[in-house]
C-alpha cells in the first residue's frame, strides 16, 4: 500500500513539474515574440535580439578556413558574385567561427525574375546550382516588370529585404515545408517578425515565367519553385548563410 501511495505521489509531482515547465516555455515564447513584434523598424540592429546561435553551427563543410574560402571565392567569381561572397565569409569569420556550412547561398536581385538568381554554392562538391527565386511585390515600385528596385525592412511593406540571413529551423506552414530566416543586419533585422521564410510557390516556375515574362511575386519571401524548394531547404537549414544582394 505504501508503494502504491509513493508511486501516485511521484506521478503527481512529475505532472506538476511538467505542467510548470510547459507554462514557463509558453511564457518565454510569448515574451520573445512580443519583443520581435515591438522592435522599431528603424532601430539599430542589436545582436542581443537574436535567438541563441549554438544550435545553428553547421558542420557539413571543411573545418579549415584556408580550405572552404578559396573554393567559395572561385565559385562566386564564376557567378560574378565575389563582393557578396566576401561579405558572407567575413560575417561567418567574425560571428560564427565554429560554423562550417557545406552550402552557402546568394540571391542576386540584379537579375530579372525570369532568370535563375538564387545561387547555392556547395564547397564539398565544388559546384554551384541556380534557381528561380521570387522577390516581394513591394519591391517593384510602380512597375510590374520583374525587376526588384525597392527594398524594405518595414512591417507590411511586402518588400524584399537586402542583407545577410542565417538559415534556421524548418516547419510546416501554409506554404508547406518552409525554412525560417534570421536577419543578421540592420536592413533585414525584422525577418522573424515579418515571417520572411524560404518556401515553395506555384507562381515560381519556368512555365509561369514563359507565360507572363516573369515569375510571380511574394510577400517579401525568397519563394522557390515547388519542385526544388524542399531540396534547397534541406541544404540550407540549421546554419547556412544566405544573402539577398543588389549591387549598390
Amino acid at each position: 500500500m505504501a508503494r502504491v501511495l509513493q508511486t501516485t505521489n511521484d506521478a503527481n509531482f512529475m505532472h506538476q513539474v511538467l505542467t510548470q515547465l510547459e507554462a514557463t516555455l509558453e511564457a518565454t515564447n510569448s515574451v520573445v515574440q512580443e519583443l520581435l513584434r515591438n522592435s522599431e523598424p528603424g532601430a539599430a540592429f542589436s545582436a542581443s535580439r537574436m535567438l541563441p546561435d549554438a544550435a545553428f553551427f553547421a558542420k557539413g563543410g571543411p573545418a579549415e578556413r584556408d580550405v572552404d574560402e578559396p573554393i567559395l571565392m572561385t565559385l562566386a567569381e564564376n557567378a560574378e558574385l565575389e563582393l557578396p561572397m566576401e561579405r558572407l565569409i567575413a560575417l561567418r569569420n567574425q560571428r560564427y567561427q565554429e560554423s562550417h556550412p557545406r552550402y552557402w547561398a546568394i540571391a542576386n536581385f540584379d537579375l530579372h525574375s525570369s532568370k535563375p538568381r538564387l545561387f547555392v554554392f556547395d564547397v564539398v562538391a565544388k559546384e554551384t546550382s541556380s534557381y528561380l527565386c521570387a522577390h516581394g511585390r513591394g519591391s517593384e515600385g510602380a512597375n510590374d516588370d520583374g525587376i526588384a528596385d525597392v527594398f524594405s525592412n518595414v512591417e507590411g511593406s511586402k518588400a524584399t529585404s537586402l542583407g545577410i540571413y542565417r538559415c534556421a529551423e524548418t516547419y510546416q506552414g501554409e506554404n508547406g515545408y518552409s525554412l525560417k530566416l534570421d536577419g543578421l543586419e540592420e536592413t533585414n533585422s525584422r525577418a522573424r517578425s515579418r515571417a520572411i521564410v524560404v518556401h515553395g510557390a506555384d507562381y515560381v516556375s519556368p512555365r509561369f515565367s514563359h507565360r507572363y515574362g516573369r515569375i510571380g511575386r511574394s510577400e517579401g519571401c525568397p519563394a522557390l519553385d515547388q519542385l526544388v524548394a524542399r531540396k534547397v531547404i534541406e541544404q540550407l537549414k540549421q546554419g547556412s548563410l544566405l544573402m539577398h544582394w543588389k549591387t549598390p
